[in-house]
């Protein structure tokens, strides 16, 4: 693990020493443990490195030819090489991928497994190359200017250079208060950009280009339910594999167990390998229906030393500003907060942590629930008659269960507008926004349109897909690398594997639902995966996410941190809200369901700003 810097002047003066020295302070959370630079003409590079294990391994990797610097990892680096045509043992992976780029350029993405950023400088050809794992793991923001150009693994490492600009992107605030998230590439500051996902950049003097290099293959659609022995067998060694690669080299490592399906499977794939991995979770004092006990007694029936970590009040609010920092631009989500606080906890005995992140997205979680529901019933409406389906939809649509009916099959999930979370609405953004343009109606489905386009499967599969490119990318994972980072961990995610993702993939959405008994049971995979390891109340019981302060503890024992910064958010330097509408939405915290994240989500954007300038 690492973090990794760069100013490229491909025009006038060259780079200043002392800012890429400022970029790199930036990022010593993210590699405490080392550091190294490469100054020479018009590229100035830095990496910080954080030792996981003992290596000789230093970055920049200076060749004659080319700089690589990886933040990541990328598994199974030996075999690469081999295949790169190396007949000698290669232990570093960062050499590695030297060789591969040296064999097949841009090609070794089809090669790569694992999750990384990577920068190559081509000294010869004074081009520079950047590129991101295939589900964003490792994060990676840019910007340019005329014939400069700088990039960073975090935000603020990529704000020390003087003439990135600050400027808000007030066209991004709508997208911001619909997901509490901004998709890459966009950002919410002005000409300042991130890599996506599965995405190259190559930019020289004369040009800049982007291009996706891989794409998620879903089962086509009417792929027949394939049979259950024919399946959980081989997915449970796929996921033992994936394990068994982030466990290589023999750091101290832990799992975040949830009590879910995911970090459970992990788990007993682990153990399979008499790796019996110390285990956390997090609680939240206030919370009525506490996820934790779950949690410890999936760790009790497999054997694993258990910590449980117990946030109150105090704590949450002192660490706030905190975890926003180590986000570095805004999520709206409080789990962050406690993610944080979990991270710190797990680093005082571990160095790599596996989490069981990309279960749900990928296996079919509760976002399957309602829609898997209402497709039946959408499926016999789309059988009827047309004369009939048409006056009979217009009746529908007046209702959110009609419209559940109503929507076309061939885009099923973007009509109803799934994928991520569900902030503010249309209405609600035009209602609290000062100045109606940046409410941006309809920016919901034209985020969404991109993830539902050039997909040929069924509707639960393309919904899932929706949530894998913005929940999961966007929000689950920025989540989990940067407060890892901030507290010194680094974080694998095994259900990520390539391999794993692509059978997961493979598998039509109604294979990943089961009706059981007259109930509808989601993530069946990970439940049949799961059956004989856990009793049977454990693997089908209903799934909750990271414990949050939602409208009960605002309104309750959080109240003073709410007034103290809704105090602050009043202020609204940039002018951003109608005063009313905050007023409305501090009264409606302990009155109206999903108000207490809206606001949360407010004020995490408000401490942002202000700490951004």
């Amino acid at each position: 693990m690492g973090g990794m810097a760069g100013v490229v002047h491909f025009r006038g003066d060259f780079p200043e020493p002392r800012v890429i020295h400022a970029m790199s302070e930036r990022l010593a959370h993210r590699g405490p443990d080392g550091e190294g630079e490469f100054l020479e003409g018009p590229a100035a590079l830095a990496h910080r490195r954080r030792v996981i294990v003992a290596t000789q391994s230093t970055q920049p990797l200076v060749a004659d030819d080319y700089v690589v610097m990886m933040d990541g990892w990328v598994y199974d680096h030996e075999d690469l090489a081999r295949r790169a045509g190396s007949r000698d043992r290669v232990a570093i992976d960062t050499q590695a991928v030297l060789q591969a780029w040296r064999r097949w350029g841009l090609g070794l993405t089809e090669r790569l497994d694992g999750e990384f950023a990577l920068t190559v400088w081509d000294r010869r050809n004074q081009t520079l190359f950047l590129l991101r794992d295939r589900m964003g793991v490792r994060p990676l923001y840019w910007a340019r200017e005329g014939g400069r150009f700088a990039f960073a693994s975090e935000l603020p490492a990529l704000l020390a250079v003087p003439w990135v600009r600050r400027d808000l992107a007030r066209e991004n605030i709508a997208e911001y208060l619909a997901f509490r998230v901004v998709h890459s590439p966009r950002t919410l500051l002005r000409d300042v950009y991130q890599v996506e996902p599965a995405h190259w950049l190559r930019v020289n003097a004369d040009l800049l280009k982007t291009r996706r290099y891989w794409r998620l293959t879903y089962a086509p659609s009417r792929t027949p339910r394939p049979r259950e022995g024919d399946v959980i067998p081989a997915l449970q060694e796929t996921v033992e594999r994936a394990v068994r690669r982030r466990l290589r080299g023999g750091a101290p490592t832990a799992l975040y167990l949830s009590g879910g399906l995911g970090s459970t499977a992990i788990a007993a794939a682990a153990r399979t390998m008499h790796q019996h991995l110390p285990t956390y979770t997090i609680s939240f004092d206030d919370d009525p229906f506490p996820e934790s006990p779950f949690a410890g007694r999936v760790a009790r029936l497999l054997g694993l030393e258990h910590h449980e970590v117990v946030v109150g009040t105090a704590e949450l609010a002192s660490t706030f500003c905190e975890a926003v920092s180590a986000l570095g631009h805004p999520v709206g989500n409080p789990a962050a907060v406690l993610q944080l606080l979990l991270a710190r906890t797990a680093s005082t005995q571990a160095r790599v942590v596996l989490s069981g992140d990309g279960g749900e997205e990928l296996f079919g979680g509760r976002m399957l629930g309602a829609p898997a529901r209402s497709l039946r019933l959408a499926k016999v409406f789309s059988a009827l008659p047309g004369l009939l389906r048409r006056p009979l939809g217009s009746l529908l649509t007046y209702s959110r269960r009609g419209r559940r009916i109503a929507a076309p099959l061939s885009h099923y999930g973007l009509e109803l507008g799934l994928g991520g979370y569900d902030l503010f609405s249309d209405e609600e953004r035009i209602s609290l926004l000062r100045d109606p343009v940046d409410a941006r109606t309809g920016i919901r489905r034209k985020v969404l349109e991109p993830f539902y386009a050039r997909l040929d499967t069924d509707p639960l599969n393309a919904i899932l897909n929706a949530f894998l490119r913005s929940w999961l990318c966007e929000e689950s994972l920025v989540r989990a690398d940067r407060t890892a980072a901030s507290a010194g961990l680094d974080v694998r995610f095994p259900l990520l594997d390539r391999e794993v993702v692509s059978m997961a993939a493979a598998l039509p959405g109604t294979f990943k639902v089961r009706r059981v008994g007259g109930s509808l049971h989601t993530r069946w995979p990970l439940r049949a995966m799961l059956q004989g390891v856990l009793p049977p109340p454990l693997v089908n019981r209903p799934k909750r996410g990271m414990p949050a302060p939602l409208d009960a503890w605002l309104s309750g024992p959080g109240r003073l941190f709410m007034e103290d910064r809704f105090a602050r958010l009043k202020r609204d330097p940039h002018k951003l809200y109608r005063p009313e509408a905050l007023d409305d939405l501090r009264r409606d915290v302990n009155r109206t369901p999903g108000a207490g994240m809206r606001l949360w989500a407010l004020i995490v954007l408000d401490c942002w700003l202000e700490g951004h300038g």
